[in-house]
């Protein structure tokens, strides 16, 4: 296994010198800083063709004196030069240069990692019953390494926050932590834990007896409450809500009587329009006729019926007999 181990490696070591690629660790820097990328030993020459790539991307490309693509400043060695640099330009960088032939003279690719510097620290100190708490603010992200110093001297505790118990603090005890990442580091001011576990006892005791009177409180109210409602609600809502169904009942009972009775007067004026309409087509059979107009009509029937002259008979010829 170990000699198979050794032969890989030295594969891979030839190879790299023999292609003259060589691969950088990452290269720390902080945020708006200025940085400069370089390839080494290697010697750019004027006629010589320089490519620089970020994260597979072209940023420069020159041959001889022409210039193809200028995306970032480039310097007469041909190092890269980034001016108030970010975090987003982190990433990969790679440089080839080839000679007039075409020939790979120099292969280099190295990793820039940006950086924000650690924020001021400070702890914050909670006393419990079993001990004290301390937290060491300022941490936002997994870069950072967290220490911490007791009287002076470090501890193994790499966390934000430090538990320290009642039988390990001592009076008079001080802490500080320390945060740092690859570019900066900060540490705060020492703090003495100012707690005594004979008055924290007193005051839980104390903590616990007011969170009893005021719970018995809470019930007390609770219970008032509860005999000033019916059915879950209070009486003065339930009384409203009464009054004012009593209220909508009267109104609605109302509307509905003053409706009917309109509707029964039309109704019964429409029976009576009809009523007289049919009268006034029918003949009227209870009032006799005029006597008097009676009988002058009689009298002028009379006298158109006098009877006709008799019709005039015919003339038989004369008979002439002898003489």
């Amino acid at each position: 296994m170990m000699p198979n181990l050794i032969i890989t490696l030295l594969i891979n070591l030839i190879f790299m010198f023999s292609t003259g690629k060589c691969v950088s660790s990452c290269i720390y820097k902080a945020a708006g800083d200025k940085v400069v990328i370089s390839f080494n030993d290697a010697k750019l020459q004027k006629d010589n063709e320089l490519r620089w790539t970020h994260d597979k991307q072209k940023v420069y490309i020159r041959k001889g004196s022409q210039i193809k693509v200028n995306k970032l400043n480039v310097n007469e060695d041909g190092s890269l030069i980034l001016e108030n640099v970010q975090k987003d330009q982190s990433g990969e960088y790679k440089v080839i240069i080839y000679d007039t032939d075409g020939k790979l003279i120099k292969e280099t690719v190295q990793q820039l990692c940006v950086l924000e510097p650690v924020p001021e620290p400070t702890v914050i100190f909670e006393c419990v019953e079993k001990g004290v708490y301390l937290n060491c603010s300022a941490v936002n992200n997994d870069e950072v390494v967290v220490s911490w110093m007791k009287n002076g001297i470090k501890t193994n505790a790499t966390r934000a926050i430090l538990h320290v118990t009642s039988s390990e603090l001592k009076p008079g005890d001080t802490f500080s932590c320390t945060v740092s990442n690859q570019i900066s580091k900060k540490s705060t001011e020492v703090v003495k834990p100012g707690c005594s576990f004979t008055d924290l006892h007193t005051t839980t005791a104390n903590e616990d007896k007011t969170r009893e009177i005021n719970n018995q409180s809470e019930n007390i109210n609770i219970k008032g409450d509860y005999e000033n409602t019916f059915l879950g609600l209070e009486l003065w809502l339930m009384l409203v809500i009464l009054i004012g169904g009593g209220s909508f009942l009267i109104l609605f009972i109302i509307c509905l009587v003053c409706v009917c009775r309109w509707y029964g007067r039309n109704k019964r004026k429409a029976k009576e329009e009809e009523e007289y309409r049919l009268t006034a087509l029918m003949p009227d059979h209870t009032n006799p006729p005029d006597e008097q107009y009676m009988q002058t009509t009689s009298q002028r029937s009379s006298k158109s019926q006098r009877p006709l002259p008799p019709l005039p008979s015919p003339q038989s010829p004369s008979c002439v007999g002898p003489p």
